[in-house]
């Protein structure tokens, strides 16, 4: 079991040094066992960025000991989640194992260390396993600083802030939950562009500094430029791109701050030659500040929606999935390319 310090460097990168010297001391130990002798199971556990493993780790390894894992012995990356003063009890009741692997299932559950050990178990590669820790602690801060700007904007307004999030912390459906935490889409509808905005102006009028939360609306912006480039990388310009849904959410016609909007413009904007299909708009039956958002974007988006799926399908290169819709997903021609922004995944290949 390896886990040597990687301190923070000066611009934010983790010092390698110690891992490094500790793979090298550990290659030659495998270059001077005799043969026959039974593999050893080299399981890392020190917080590295993704891809330590396969390009520094691994090569390392198989460099200084003169043969490749899989024969005299195994690597498999394990992320700690102890902490100070809690190390012993965090081992025995984790919130999860996860054992970073060559190949599915190569290292078995690492000789049976955690077999009564009662959390769930995930085998994944090893950039998963690497990248899983950063996850954790980045949304650990996350969570202090989001609960102390609410703490300040509370006490700007005379509030008790931990009245407040006593509330907060009690919706386990929404709130606290694996709810709005799957990568997708950037959020739309009225609702929380709306509040978040009042929830910044209201901490701005008292002078109270709340950048995490002024950050939330550039971040989501960027993560629609980042849609756009996804795009562009998948289909040049003209396309033809087909987008299935127009409205945010499922089961509603509701265009107001839609990302699918935004993203149908700036598409068109580019160059492309969109189409798009969503059962849940008619154009014809849009009413209130609905409709006024709808004609905004009359010329550019309203126009390009295609009564259905066989009307906007001729030679489409790229379909683009906005919301759920597994029923027009489901009638795609088989091959035809496809980008999930619902459940945003990498790149295949």
């Amino acid at each position: 079991m390896i886990c040597v310090g990687t301190p923070a460097r000066a611009d934010g990168r983790l010092e390698l040094t110690q891992l490094l010297e500790v793979t090298r001391q550990l290659g030659q130990a495998v270059a001077r066992r005799r043969a026959g002798a039974p593999p050893l199971l080299l399981v890392f556990r020190s917080t590295v960025l993704p891809g330590t493993l396969e390009g520094l780790v691994l090569p390392t390894l198989e460099d200084v000991a003169g043969i490749p894992p899989g024969t005299a012995y195994e690597v498999a990356f394990n992320p700690e989640f102890l902490r100070e003063s809690t190390a012993v009890e965090d081992h025995y009741a984790p919130p999860k194992i996860v054992i970073g692997e060559r190949r599915p299932g190569l290292t078995g559950r690492l000789a049976g260390i955690y077999d009564d050990i009662a959390a769930p178990l995930f085998e994944v590669p090893f950039r998963v396993a690497e990248t899983v820790k950063l996850v954790d602690n980045a949304f650990h801060a996350l969570k202090v600083a989001f609960a102390n700007e609410v703490g300040r904007i509370c006490r700007g307004q005379d509030l008790d802030p931990q009245a407040v999030i006593d509330v907060f912390l009690a919706d386990t459906k929404l709130n606290i939950s694996p709810a709005y935490l799957r990568p997708g889409g950037p959020y739309g509808g009225s609702c929380l562009a709306k509040d978040l905005g009042a929830m910044v102006a209201m901490a701005q009028e008292r002078g109270v500094a709340v950048p995490l939360l002024e950050g939330v609306r550039q971040s989501n912006r960027a993560h629609l430029d980042h849609l756009v480039e996804a795009v562009r990388r998948a289909a040049p310009p003209p396309g033809p791109v087909l987008l299935l849904g127009l409205s945010f959410k499922p089961g509603t016609d509701d265009l107001r701050e839609s990302p699918l909007v935004d993203l149908a413009e700036e598409l068109v904007r580019i160059g492309y030659d969109l189409r798009i299909v969503d059962p849940d708009v008619d154009p014809g039956r849009l009413l209130g500040a609905n409709f006024a958002r709808a004609a905004e974007s009359r010329d550019t988006v309203l126009r390009r929606i295609a009564p259905g799926l066989a009307e906007a399908l001729p030679d489409v290169t790229l379909v683009v999935l906005g919301k759920p819709l597994p029923a027009l997903r489901a009638a795609l021609p088989a091959g035809l390319p496809l980008l999930d922004i619902v459940r945003l995944r990498a790149p295949a290949g």
